[in-house]
């Protein structure tokens, strides 16, 4: 914002402060009978005005609201209520040059233009006179031409260097990091574990998030993961682990994450587990298909036999229907 658009609006406020002042200033001078008498009086002025003026147009049309409130102005300030089509044309054009200035004044594009100044017939000699230095002027304008050339050569530079893929440095998540988690990355090479963000080896390269939701779940998933189904409603994922791990001897369980309810919390019977090793994926994908018999309480336990399904995590392009 210009320093004549600062002008302009500090001025506005302190006519509306002044303005709001007086307006308060007024009334505390009048006491409460008489604010309620002059009330009175404004509103039975307004209803008398309202009552002479025309309620329909030539055509038979209603006026609107605020049609009628511009002719209860009018009327007060001693003019017929239906201006002509002359005043209507003026007022739409006063209308458009405001809502134009204001447009202008948000955008910062006022600016009063210079009054160009009359040239006296002193300066006119002397300026006869400064043509033989032009000569000398040009020398440096080529100068001022090639210093032009190289700040721009430097700026392309700059713009070269900063288009080059920069690693990604941001505050390392307090989130822990799972056991079976995987970072596509750097694919755990670097120590310790770490989530994608953090990682040493991650590349920054704007505008290809877009890509990569595209191509999120196409590629396959780990060998260690198998999808469960089958579970009873109130089983917790530690009673999956132990399930899998100890009753079952599959192997050692990294990760056990069970899908639930947004209401109730309780598992919905299916969920996902990622072992340590191939062998104990195969281990569990071999009880497919068999009765998940587990340790619950009687209250918990569910009034029929379930069926465990184990399945092997497929891509999204071999699941999409």
């Amino acid at each position: 914002m210009s320093s004549e658009d600062e002008i302009i609006l500090k001025k506005t406020e302190m006519q509306e402060k002044k303005r709001k002042r007086d307006k308060s200033e007024k009334n505390e001078k009048l006491s409460k009978e008489e604010r309620k008498t002059l009330k009175a009086q404004k509103k039975a002025e307004k209803e008398e005005i309202l009552a002479n003026i025309p309620k329909v147009d030539e055509d038979g049309l209603a006026y609107t609201i605020h049609q009628t409130k511009r002719m209860v102005k009018r009327v007060k300030r001693g003019l017929p209520p239906v201006p002509t089509e002359a005043e209507e044309r003026d007022r739409i054009r006063r209308l458009r040059a405001e809502d134009k200035e204001t447009q202008d004044e948000l955008a910062g594009m006022i600016y009063k233009r210079k009054e160009e100044k009359e040239v006296p017939a002193d300066i006119e000699e002397e300026e006869e006179a400064d043509n033989d230095d032009e000569a000398d002027d040009d020398d440096d304008v080529i100068a001022d031409m090639k210093e032009n050339e190289k700040e721009e050569n430097l700026d392309r530079e700059q713009e070269q260097i900063s288009d080059v893929k920069v690693p990604l440095k941001k505050k390392a998540r307090s989130k822990p990091v799972p056991d079976g988690y995987e970072c596509y990355a750097c694919k755990n090479e670097h120590s310790p574990l770490h989530w994608i963000y953090d990682c040493p080896a991650k590349i920054r390269n704007p505008g290809t998030n877009k890509v990569s939701k595209k191509l999120r779940g196409v590629h396959d998933p780990s060998s260690r993961k198998v999808f469960l189904s089958g579970l009873p409603f109130d089983v917790k994922s530690k009673d999956v682990k132990q399930y899998f791990e100890k009753d079952m001897k599959c192997g050692k369980v990294l990760d056990c994450k069970l899908l639930v309810f947004e209401d109730t919390k309780r598992c919905k019977g299916t969920g996902f587990l990622t072992f340590e090793s191939d062998e104990a994926a195969n281990k569990a994908l071999k009880l497919n298909g068999t009765p998940f018999d587990m340790e619950m309480d009687e209250e918990k336990k569910p009034k029929k036999q379930l069926t465990l399904n184990v399945k092997k995590v497929l891509n999204r392009t071999q699941t999409k229907k």
